[in-house]
């Protein structure tokens, strides 16, 4: 049976999380990697995602990990990255994203691409 359906994941406590994110943190230290410079998260906003998982057929995202070189702090990293893609039943991705026709009753391709990229990451928007 394919573990490909709309309830994979598990939610885990704060501390698991906590230790998944030590680990990569503690990871990065062990490289000499600045902790201005250690890229801690990547932001989404909701309005995106949701035009992901509204699509037809959507049950979920794949996330990719993603490296690209980038300016960080007036310093040009390798900065890790991730790449989102909406996923239907079977695992295929769903790589155009559609909209509404004004009628409602059919979708049409919005002329844009489906894959999710490019969130503000943390550091330096770090709210907490």
């Amino acid at each position: 049976m394919s573990s490909i359906n709309s309830g994979a994941g598990r939610f885990i406590s704060n501390e698991e999380a906590n230790q998944f994110k030590g680990a990569y943190e503690n990871r990065k230290k062990q490289q000499l990697i600045p902790e201005q410079d250690t890229v801690r998260s990547e932001f989404f906003g909701s309005t995106n995602l949701q035009q992901i998982l509204d699509q037809p057929g959507c049950i979920g995202i794949r996330i990719y990990h993603a490296k690209r070189r980038e300016k960080v702090n007036g310093t040009e990293h390798l900065v890790p990255r991730v790449v989102l893609v909406g996923v239907d039943k079977n695992g295929k991705e769903i790589l155009q994203l559609t909209v509404p026709t004004e009628t409602g009753m059919k979708d049409m391709p919005a002329g844009k691409e489906g894959q999710l990229a490019d969130g503000p990451i943390c550091p330096p928007e770090c709210n907490g």
